[in-house]
């Protein structure tokens, strides 16, 4: 039996808008920043949602896979940066 996805589109675009503090994992370091854009990429076949993200410790831009950013609520912050 096989899994239905609904949509196309994996990952939702309405779950992150622009200007939402995200916090994300690369190679085992945590990452955080501001969503500056969200657009749909093929891969595999299917549209997948990319966040264009400002990364704050670097001042760079990185894209990210939707579906492994977490949304950073004020409580959370001061977690984050210490």
């Amino acid at each position: 039996q096989r899994m239905k996805i609904d949509g196309k589109t994996f990952g939702k675009k309405s779950k992150f808008s622009v200007g939402d503090l995200v916090i994300w994992t690369e190679n085992r370091k945590t990452r955080s920043g501001v969503i500056e854009k969200l657009y749909n990429k093929l891969m595999g076949g299917r549209e997948v949602v990319f966040a264009a993200v400002f990364e704050f410790s670097q001042a760079k831009k990185y894209d990210v896979l939707s579906l492994n950013l977490k949304k950073i609520h004020k409580t959370d912050v001061n977690k984050v940066e210490n």
